[in-house]
């Protein structure tokens, strides 16, 4: 006859503590990422916002995504420094320092 497992608790408590280190981190930055949409829309406008889609931020800058040249020449030439000033503001001192535009490749 065959014994049934019975595994001890701290086995499953490392389990669940090695998923949890895996899933909280995903879920925290799903959270930023929405936040940082969110606030983009809201900075940007409209307009601006319906041609433009929020990439990551990486060591400080946040990446822009363009759905055309003539966009992206309109957005960075023109609006660059007001977006970012804005954007600045919304988010605790030091987490964005710039903004890169780029065209979006399908």
């Amino acid at each position: 006859m065959t014994k049934p497992f019975r595994g001890n608790n701290t086995d499953v408590k490392k389990l669940g503590d090695m998923l949890n280190n895996i899933v909280m981190p995903v879920k925290r930055a799903g959270k930023l990422n929405k936040n940082l949409r969110e606030k983009w829309k809201k900075v940007a406008g409209e307009v601006i916002s319906e041609h433009t889609e929020v990439g990551m931020v990486k060591s400080g800058i946040l990446y822009i995504e363009v759905d055309s040249a003539m966009w992206l020449h309109h957005i960075s030439s023109f609006k660059k420094e007001e977006l970012l000033v804005s954007i600045q503001s919304e988010f605790k001192r030091g987490y964005i320092s710039e903004i890169k535009f780029r065209v979006k490749t399908f």
